[in-house]
């Protein structure tokens, strides 16, 4: 079979991380991906992870990782043979992938310019703030866009200036929400002959998706507080946080309905008896007894062991591995993810495997290339021109007349499913009645009224503080993915429930899940039994780690597959250790921009064969791929890698510096010599900073505490907007640390229509976090809330066509409700 993406031509101008990562996923599943390099080479080709000299050219752990399966040919802009050359290239295209600076693209390269002469080519522009609003073309760094649109100012401890996630997930987590633009509108193309404008930004895809700050955008449209920065591990009835081990550390997040479990796990005969009363919950002597049981547990076992014997019993706990461990993990070993690379420079290393599994999905066809290794093939053999696409009508929406059946939770699932109503497919959302899932439509179903806050920022979250009527429609956690997402229920596990939704698998053409990777067989609804009910059902898997393997049935939420994957031990405080670390939460919007790439490669691949097919993402194997280039260095290596705080590997000086007032912080890259100059102007040419030995990156590097320390008392008299102007205008890269108020207000989210209202019978009209790109095609959707079970009678009556007397036996055996019910059949 061919791989979902053959075929298709695309040639990547990108520079940075973010679009040539969208370049990667292409080209990983089949596209034909040419690169084309300026004479010094791309960039990344002098980025490593490791902090000290520059890479060797072609010995870059990052550009090994992004630019596998694809061709490399050099391009003199200067020379009249080079630029003739790349507009053959650019004819033979079906995608360009582009970055430059709005306004400052090369001769002939300007992406509106590309779309007028090549009539149904796709454009995919990736930028840090996008081609429109008062911020396009500002310069910005991993930091400095985390600081603006991330949960930087949540994410750390309170009393120390705040801590970003680590390595370049940023700008990945772009390149994959762009990578499912860039083929939704590849579909539209192939169906209407019209080419499309994809704009997708480093900004907004942070402000819908990263981490957890669309959570706390919504909590601060619902109630007015802010996102506040937790630390590390603290006492509370629910346990979260990361906690020595007799070898290193151990991750630990639980949810209430586990907690009988844990006290029988940890051994605590009066906790057990404590929990085991109604009004646990409002038992003030729970939280110290936990903590010191939890820190006896784990000091006794090594961080394998927690996790060995927490998965046991159905916990969620995971080792705190370090890139090392990764690499010798058992579970990645035994699933064969890590890709032999024998390169003709760099040599033999092991790299990370596919993001997402299909058949004949992805394949490794070559090592990245090196410098115009491919430069002579293609002037002899450019990709054919295009054939004319002859316009077929007007541009839909790709995904129109296209059935979504969703069986989602928490955040991973849920952010697919919603990016796929976005564009234009009909979703339906199945939830169970009689089984309250607990962190996907909240903590608990009912929360205790006047007491809803407690519950914490995420799942403590409800319009005007108040859980209403239906509190698992309301809460925000939920809310955040809830859009255009039709309502209905249905318990699977029973024979009605089952063959009911066997039914609707016939009238459907994608199924997405991600529960626990045993859930579905135990159901009797595997892969085998959905393809025989429709052999043109695609299938999408979400399992944490994985349908086999040792760890396949073993369960956790994103904080701890980031720490099984390496992610939490690449970042925290220079001179902190792990458990002052915060849990974050950034595995869920990467999974969910995966899937929804794969859906729509897989539906691709439908149109030529008619056939469906399953498709596995582990979502800790998508997520090694978000740190590939640590992994690359360390099987080169050999070495693990330390955190780096908030600074750069290499650029010099880089951190989060206080400013005047509360809680006021501003985000500074110094990325180059001219940038170093520039801030030394702003300070006013202070006697220490031209010390001839900081004129160089190397040299400000190695006082890089000295320059924090000066750099810190210097900011700290600024107001952070004026000094972030300031800065921005003398051409020092820079970002003020913004929080949820600051970006309701944000003049660049306003400008691009970022936030929209939206609401529901149970949600008042609110601005609410939007869509995750723009482009010149057809408006994306923008339905209604999801309501559970608000649409029994449309999918059930109208859809399957089932009439009274069957309706009545659904309703007999509790499958039809709006409310979660008890074991009598009561509402909660």
């Amino acid at each position: 079979m061919e791989q979902p993406l053959a075929g298709l031509v695309v040639v990547e101008l990108a520079t940075g991380i973010a679009g040539p990562y969208t370049g990667k996923l292409v080209a990983d599943y089949g596209a034909d991906v040419i690169k084309v390099e300026p004479p010094t080479g791309d960039p990344s080709r002098s980025e490593s992870p490791r902090p000290g000299p520059r890479p060797d050219p072609e010995r870059s752990p990052l550009f090994l990782h992004l630019n596998r399966n694809k061709r490399s040919v050099v391009i003199d802009e200067e020379a009249d043979e080079d630029r003739a050359l790349l507009a053959d290239l650019i004819a033979g295209a079906d995608v360009v992938i582009e970055s430059s600076v709005p306004g400052r693209s090369p001769p002939g390269l300007d992406p509106d310019e590309l779309g007028a002469r090549y009539p149904g080519l796709v454009v995919t522009s990736v930028t840090p703030f996008g081609r429109t609003g008062p911020y396009a073309g500002w310069p910005a760094s991993e930091l400095t866009t985390y600081a603006m649109a991330g949960p930087l100012s949540s994410t750390g401890s309170p009393d120390r200036e705040p801590v970003r996630l680590a390595g370049n997930i940023i700008q990945y987590q772009c390149g994959a929400v762009a990578a499912a633009a860039t083929l939704a509108a590849v579909a539209m193309a192939e169906a209407s002959g019209q080419g499309t404008h994809v704009d997708v930004s480093n900004f907004e895809t942070q402000a819908g998706s990263i981490d957890r700050r669309i959570a706390l955008l919504v909590r601060h449209v619902f109630t007015g507080r802010l996102g506040e920065r937790e630390g590390g591990h603290r006492e509370g009835l629910i346990p979260a946080g990361i906690y020595p081990t007799l070898d290193g550390y151990t991750q630990i997040v639980f949810a209430p309905n586990w907690m009988p479990r844990v006290a029988e796990m940890l051994g605590h005969e009066e906790l057990q008896e404590r929990i085991a009363q109604p009004d646990w919950m409002e038992d003030d002597e729970i939280p110290g007894l936990l903590n010191e049981a939890i820190f006896g547990w784990t000091l006794t076992r090594t961080s394998q062991q927690t996790m060995e014997d927490a998965q046991a019993r159905q916990l969620a706990v995971t080792p705190l591995n370090s890139t090392t461990d990764v690499l010798a993990d058992d579970h990645f070993r035994s699933r064969g993810f890590w890709t032999p690379v024998d390169h003709p420079v760099a040599g033999k290393f092991e790299a990370p495997g596919p993001q997402i599994r299909m058949t004949d999905g992805w394949v490794p066809r070559r090592p990245s290339p090196t410098l115009g290794q491919h430069t002579a093939e293609l002037r002899a053999a450019p990709p054919p021109e295009r054939a004319a696409r002859t316009p077929a009508g007007e541009r839909r929406l790709p995904l129109e007349g296209v059935r979504v059946l969703d069986l989602t939770v928490v955040w991973a699932g849920p952010l697919c499913t919603a990016l796929l109503g976005d564009l234009g497919a009909e979703v339906i959302r199945l939830d169970n009645p009689n089984l309250f899932p607990t962190a996907t439509r909240g903590a608990i179903p009912r929360p205790r009224p006047g007491h809803e806050a407690d519950l914490g920022q995420y799942w403590g979250v409800f319009p005007g503080d108040e859980g209403g009527e239906r509190p698992w429609n309301r809460v925000g956690a939920f809310v955040c993915h809830a859009r255009g997402k039709k309502g209905a229920t249905l318990d699977l596990r029973t024979q009605l429930g089952r063959e009911t939704f066997l039914r609707l698998v016939e009238q459907s053409d994608v199924f997405v899940e991600n529960n626990s990777a045993k859930v579905l067989d135990t159901l009797g609804l595997g892969w085998d039994e959905l393809h025989a009910r429709n052999s043109r059902l695609i299938a999408a898997r979400l399992p944490s780690l994985g349908l086999e393997g040792p760890y396949s049935d073993y369960i956790g939420f994103g904080a701890h597959m980031e720490a099984i994957c390496g992610l939490t031990s690449l970042r925290g405080y220079l001179d902190l250790d792990p458990s002052a670390l915060d849990s974050t939460y950034f595995m869920d919007p990467a999974s969910g921009a995966a899937a929804t790439f794969a859906i729509l490669a897989a539906l691709r691949r439908r149109e030529r064969t008619g056939h469906g097919e399953l498709i596995e993402l582990a979502q800790a194997e998508n997520l090694l791929n978000y740190i590939g280039e640590y992994l690359v260095d360390t099987s080169l290596t050999g070495e693990p890698h330390d955190r780096h705080a908030n600074r750069d590997p290499h650029l010099a000086p880089q951190g989060v510096y206080p400013c005047s007032g509360e809680d006021r912080w501003i985000a500074i890259t110094v990325a180059n010599d001219t940038e170093w100059a520039a801030l030394v102007q702003a300070m006013d040419s202070p006697g220490w900073a031209l010390d001839p030995g900081l004129a160089t990156e190397t040299g400000r590097r190695a006082q890089h505490d000295l320059l924090d320390d000066r750099l810190a008392q210097w900011s700290a008299s600024f107001d952070r907007d004026e000094l972030a102007a300031r800065l921005r205008e003398l051409g020092v890269t820079v970002g003020p640390v913004l929080d949820e108020a600051d970006l309701l207000a944000d003049p660049e989210l306003a400008a691009r229509g970022f936030f929209r209202e939206n609401s529901s019978p149970d949600v008042p009209p609110y601005l609410l976090p939007g869509h995750l790109w723009h482009w010149d095609g057809p408006d994306l959707c923008w339905g209604p809330l999801n309501r559970m079970g608000a649409d029994n009678d449309e999918i059930y009556r109208g859809l399957l066509g089932l009439g009274d007397d069957e309706m009545a036996a659904l309703d007999a055996e509790r499958h039809l409700s709006l409310d979660y019910l008890d074991i009598e059949g009561r509402p909660l």
